[in-house]
């Protein structure tokens, strides 16, 4: 599809529905990840009682493991 819009004329009516069906193309995109990215934290919700969000150190946990 960018292939496409490239080889358009620029300010051609063609080049405008390219662009505008490039931009639905990655509108569909984005909404399928934002919508698996829903079902997959509704199913983690259902399954799991507790829910932890840790904040990790990396900078200190990449110091240690150089240390092994």
């Amino acid at each position: 599809m960018h292939r496409e819009l490239s080889r358009k004329k620029k300010g051609s009516k063609n080049r405008e529905k390219a662009r505008i069906k490039l931009s639905k193309a990655y509108e569909r995109l984005n909404n399928q990840r934002r919508d698996f990215l829903h079902k997959l934290s509704k199913f983690y919700e259902k399954n799991n009682d507790l829910i932890v969000v840790e904040d990790l150190k990396i900078k200190n946990m990449l110091r240690n493991a150089k240390k092994q």
